[in-house]
């Protein structure tokens, strides 16, 4: 069974038939890869979660920012800008405190040469589907999970409310973001839960309530589900 245990997430990614390969991310300001874990024969992914994550991210922020474009100004999450909306109506403890998330994940070859997709933590490929192409098209109940490294404890409680447009027309409706969420230092599991759907007059499902809690182990029914690549 998928688990965090000594420092490592590890999980099968199903219906994996590529071979052995390596787990990267892109960074779109420095055009780099960073590796992140190893993909074996038979699916299996492990990703070593550092104890140093922050500071690895921080060099890596240092040299994005060298390579930025002029007047451009590359900040740190923090969990009040990483844990809100629009229209925030959430309380937050140690609003400042930095934390980060592992990048979207995408398996390569031993050489980093040929991608085989990116791979998610869900419970459902329709919500992989839906990661996979930036939150737009089709979502269903169920949820995904984020993982993510904070400096100090923090919290974030409330609700967000966004008026969401769905594409046909005027229609619109209210979309709600509910956190409920106490992080530990180091690394937390985050799970967004989408609650509620909402079916539009054309036939696309979106999502009206999702929950955003801190679970303190990984769901009996997790599933690594990779989208994309060959």
């Amino acid at each position: 069974m998928e688990t965090i245990a000594q420092g490592t997430l590890s999980g099968i990614v199903s219906d994996y038939s590529n071979g052995k390969g390596l787990i990267i991310s892109n960074d779109i300001v420095t055009g780099e890869t960073y590796t992140w874990g190893e993909i074996d024969d038979e699916g299996r992914i492990t990703i070593p979660l550092s104890d140093t994550y922050l500071e690895e991210i921080k060099k890596m922020a240092a040299k994005a920012q060298r390579k930025a474009p002029k007047g451009f100004t590359l900040k740190l999450p923090t969990v009040e800008g990483t844990f809100t909306c629009r229209y925030p109506d959430v309380e937050f403890e140690n609003p400042h405190c930095l934390v980060s998330g592992l990048p979207d994940l995408i398996i390569t070859d031993r050489r980093k040469n040929a991608q085989h997709g990116s791979v998610y933590a869900v419970n459902s490929p329709t919500i992989a589907n839906w990661l996979h192409h930036d939150q737009q098209g089709n979502i269903g109940l169920g949820y995904y999970l984020q993982f993510y490294f904070s400096e100090e404890k923090a919290s974030a409680k409330g609700t967000c409310m966004t008026k969401t447009y769905t594409g046909s027309g005027d229609e619109n409706f209210d979309s709600f973001t509910i956190f409920d969420l106490d992080l530990e230092k180091g690394w937390n599991i985050v799970q967004y839960e989408i609650e509620e759907v909402f079916r539009s007059i054309n036939g696309v499902v979106f999502p009206e309530v999702i929950k955003v809690t801190k679970l303190e182990n990984l769901p009996d029914d997790l599933e690594w589900v990779r989208v994309g690549g060959s």
